[in-house]
């Protein structure tokens, strides 16, 4: 059945959307006439079925940059609004890590965690991207240092190694370059923490914004309140959770217990 024809127009072409749990996947196609679109699954995690909820094919002018049939990103894809989203992880609040907010984080809240030796930190896009580049922000509110490696994939099942940083001490703000590398995973897994035995991250971009480096090199580093409210806290204890103390679901109020004291 002819979901759409066209002429062709122009330098822009068709933009396809399809929405499956809540992923939203746009792919812009060369101009041409369109007459019929066949989506074929290939592959599921649960079972051998293939499920679409919803399917949109649209028009639009914008122009992409595309390398190997996908999209070369100049802005960040890695946020909310672009329905990328953390899918390892633990937050007090869901996607903490994709909300753009470099500010207001402290001891116990505004950061995405994994216990070391345990799992990772893993971001989902939308859809394949060609990326060469992301920014971190590792939590800084005292002078700890981290050390990790940063891995692709576009099906969660190979992975690519784009960064090792398993032998430098880290902080605060982090630029990762590498060889475009398709992507629609990142998985950022903490091997080290001068503090305690928790990898913790605030702020995660893909690919890296050059104008944000800037805003944040021009200011000064705004961290959190390391001590809020007068409380004395063990700069060695980071109120974060950690093994069986994570929360156990994002937004939970209670205050888990201070570990590796």
């Amino acid at each position: 059945m002819p979901v759409a024809r066209r002429e062709a127009a122009g330098q822009a072409g068709p933009s396809l959307r399809s929405t499956s749990s809540g992923q939203e996947k746009a792919s812009p196609q060369p101009c041409g006439g369109l007459a019929y679109i066949r989506i074929v699954g290939t592959h599921n995690t649960v079972n051998k079925i293939f499920h679409i909820v919803a399917f949109e094919c649209m028009f639009t002018n914008k122009t992409f940059t595309l390398e190997k049939g996908l999209i070369v990103p100049m802005e960040n894809v890695a946020t909310i609004a672009d329905c990328a989203s953390v899918i390892e992880g633990v937050s007090r609040s869901r996607n903490a890590l994709l909300n753009g907010d470099t500010k207001n984080y402290d001891w116990d809240s505004g950061y995405t965690c994994h216990q070391l030796g345990s799992g990772a930190i893993v971001v989902q896009l939308a859809q394949p991207y060609m990326i060469g580049s992301i920014r971190l922000l590792l939590w800084d509110c005292d002078d700890r240092s981290y050390s990790y490696y940063v891995e692709v994939s576009t099906n969660q099942q190979q992975w690519t190694m784009v960064a090792d940083r398993t032998k430098v001490s880290c902080k605060s703000w982090q630029s990762v370059t590498f060889d475009r590398q398709p992507a629609s995973f990142i998985r950022i897994v903490g091997t080290h923490n001068t503090a305690n035995e928790v990898f913790h991250c605030v702020h995660f971009e893909c690919p890296e914004q050059q104008s944000s480096q800037k805003e944040e090199s021009s200011e000064e580093p705004v961290t959190g309140d390391a001590n809020p409210a007068g409380q004395q806290l063990d700069p060695h204890a980071l109120r974060a959770p950690s093994g069986s103390s994570l929360p156990p679901s994002p937004g939970n109020s209670r205050s888990p217990s201070r570990q590796h004291q």
